[in-house]
């Protein structure tokens, strides 16, 4: 690697596409074993293998890092245990972590282990660099959803090394604040099972179909030399599910735009087989929601036509590509998330209509497109199949000190017994008369600036509320406006004496703050992660709404907040959704969502609410005596607020609402 040179990453999700990536001249590589990754359905690799690849990756002077970066649940600490274990003996050269508590587990017991801060964990600003520091991570992986002003400004006032995304799919939710794949069907994104909702089709309600939400693919080749101005320490390729002609070939063309800038154009040709999608440089040049999204196509590949004609291993389409034997390509049916991938045997054109002979039969429609998604022939340059000649590294499976480990991150969690307390949260003022007259004991406001100036600035409802009151700041805050918040924060502290996180990021806007308490996207799913927060000045703490109760049971603490009432939001995106403004969109199983637009991001959010209010009793049980009814985004409803105090009260549930996770698991 030339030092003067920001490293260049590239995925690997099986051995094929490793060997590409140091074939094209990638300086180090990611990876995830087969468990504990955000790609669980790559091809992935064990402890066993990673002990060749590491010692043969570095005989070539390529570094190997590890993906950690899910959420772990509390039954799961002692396997985590045992492969930090592992691969801190094979030598790895970073890990890539997301969960609070695995980073306080690997700090204080593994401390030969590099720590890499996920895009998962959601740093996106200054502030999150400089709390990231704190946490002991050598390096952060920023969201793909900055500018360049953005990521010029936190280089200059970080000093942490700072990885960026350059090329590959873009998810429409910010990274680490997505629930939709787990709210519609218990497989969390956050935990590595991500079913790619944002890739379906939604109707709207002026009963328009499309993509709305599926973003085309983020390519840089244009700003490399940005990024070389700006310190950026490394260039990430994304794409642990694509194949090794893939890896090679996007590799192959930052290769040649790092070392030789003037071979742009010809490091564009070669992207354009990349088999992606349709590319943009999202946000790189400004906040602009055009060319963004693709609401005709969710599929990767290039289209090739559509059928009109199927038979037994044989189709016609309305394309005229040139197809070669063993070439990929994929059937992609209209309302489904996944196609059916199928080899070519030959193809020619036959009466203006190219049909495609078949390797084996598929199950099709006419209409369906067609997406070529791989050429075996641009396998050729690649050395896939050599033999790995290096000595294995040696490595004790079993951790010894596994259980003291976990005796230690069992932090006697405050269980002392207490009265229950209901906390409300709320992003409009015009909730706070009704609530004059309830059990609420802390008011939890998620307005927006403005909206929460005026809270501070009204002497009457402070007078009221200000020793129940906490204000919640956004997920996500841009750099220009770190400084507004500091300040408010700064000038408010004789008004407001509690605030909450919605990012861990936030953590450093405070000094000496003695009222923090954490709420989602700040996910805790184990004792470990509720160590770290409160080392990091985190009193309390909130259970995320995707969290099942078997989970919450073993985690439980009377610093904890059981959400019991919420509109789960599925996404929260800078990118506005592809319709028209005020429209719902319902997907093919009928599950219907409306938009909304607060603090300038756009948010994707489940008509049918959470409701747990007939839990209570069970979770009061199990030690937690917080309980918190979220009435954002909602109109402020008198007769709505009394139904669900009265649910409350008399632990029953309302009807037409969801147990999102609670009783069938969080997978």
């Amino acid at each position: 690697m030339n030092n003067s040179l920001p490293e260049l990453l590239a995925p690997a999700g099986s051995i094929e596409s490793f060997h590409a990536a140091i074939d094209a001249g990638a300086d180090a590589v990611y990876l995830g074993l087969d468990d504990f990754n955000a790609r669980l359905r790559a091809k992935n690799f064990t402890a066993k293998t990673l002990s060749y690849l590491v010692p043969y990756a570095h005989s070539k002077n390529v570094k190997v890092y590890v993906t950690f970066n899910t959420l772990v649940k509390q039954s799961e600490l002692k396997r985590a245990i045992s492969m930090l274990f592992q691969l801190e003996q094979i030598g790895i050269d970073a890990l890539i972590v997301a969960d609070p508590g695995i980073i306080n587990i690997a700090r204080n017991h593994f401390p030969e282990l590099k720590l890499h801060g996920s895009t998962q964990m959601g740093f996106h600003n200054s502030a999150g660099a400089v709390a990231a520091a704190r946490m002991g991570l050598k390096r952060i992986v920023l969201s793909r959803e900055l500018t360049k002003d953005e990521i010029r400004t936190i280089s200059k006032n970080s000093k942490i090394e700072l990885e960026i995304f350059i090329h590959g799919a873009l998810c429409y939710s910010i990274s680490g604040m997505c629930l939709a794949s787990s709210f519609l069907g218990g497989a969390s994104g956050n935990r590595g099972r991500c079913t790619q909702v944002c890739r379906r089709m939604f109707k709207s309600s002026d009963n328009e179909e499309g993509y709305f939400v599926s973003p085309k693919d983020f390519c840089t080749i244009d700003h490399i030399q940005f990024f070389k101005e700006n310190h950026i320490s490394s260039l990430k390729i994304e794409g642990r599910m694509k194949g090794p002609e893939y890896v090679h070939s996007v590799v192959t063309a930052y290769r040649m735009v790092l070392d030789k800038p003037g071979s742009i154009d010809k490091a564009r040709e070669i992207l354009d087989s990349d088999m992606g999608r349709a590319k943009c440089s999202f946000f790189l040049d400004g906040i602009k929601a055009e060319k963004i999204l693709d609401k005709n196509s969710s599929g990767t590949g290039i289209y090739i036509g559509k059928i009109t004609y199927k038979g037994d291993c044989i189709i016609h389409v309305n394309g005229s590509i040139e197809l070669h034997e063993s070439d990929r390509i994929r059937i992609q049916p209209p309302t489904e998330l996944k196609g059916t991938a199928v080899n070519v045997l030959s193809s020619e054109m036959a009466n203006n209509k190219l049909v495609i002979h078949l390797k084996n039969s598929v199950e099709c429609e006419i209409g369906y497109p067609v997406y070529l998604v791989s050429r075996k022939t641009a396998l050729a340059p690649l050395k896939c199949h050599e033999q790995i000649k290096v000595a294995p590294v040696p490595f004790r499976e079993s951790c010894k000190f596994t259980n003291k480990v976990l005796d230690q991150v069992r932090n006697n969690p405050n269980n002392t017994k207490k009265r229950d307390s209901l906390w409300v949260k709320i992003d409009n003022i015009q909730w706070i008369p009704f609530l004059d007259n309830s059990p609420c004991q802390h008011l939890i406001f998620a307005g927006d600036k403005e909206s929460t100036g005026k809270l501070l600035a009204d002497d009457c409802l402070m007078s009221k509320w200000q020793s129940r009151l906490s204000i919640c700041l956004p997920p996500f805050i841009p750099e220009s406006q770190v400084k507004g918040w500091r300040e408010l924060i700064a000038f408010s502290q004789e008004r407001v004496k509690k605030w909450v996180c919605a990012n861990i990021g936030q953590i450093s806007l405070f000094k000496g703050a003695k009222g923090l308490t954490s709420d989602n996207p700040v996910w805790v799913m184990n004792r470990s992660a509720q160590k770290e927060l409160a080392r990091l000045g985190i009193n309390a703490f909130a259970y995320s709404t995707e969290d099942d109760f078997p989970n919450i049971r073993q985690t439980a603490s009377g610093d904890g907040i059981a959400y019991l009432y919420s509109h789960s939001i599925l996404f929260i995106s800078r990118i506005p959704p592809d319709i028209t403004k005020g429209n719902t969109l319902t997907d093919t199983g009928g599950h219907a969502f409306f938009t909304s637009i607060k603090n300038d991001l756009h948010y994707l959010i489940s008509r049918e609410a959470l409701c747990l209010t007939h839990k209570k009793s069970r979770l009061s049980e199990s030690g937690i005596h917080d309980f918190l009814i979220d009435l954002c985004f909602t109109e402020p409803d008198q007769d709505l607020f009394m139904k669900i105090l009265a649910a409350y009260r008399n632990g029953i549930r309302i009807e037409n609402t969801t147990l999102f996770n609670f009783k069938v698991g969080l997978k």
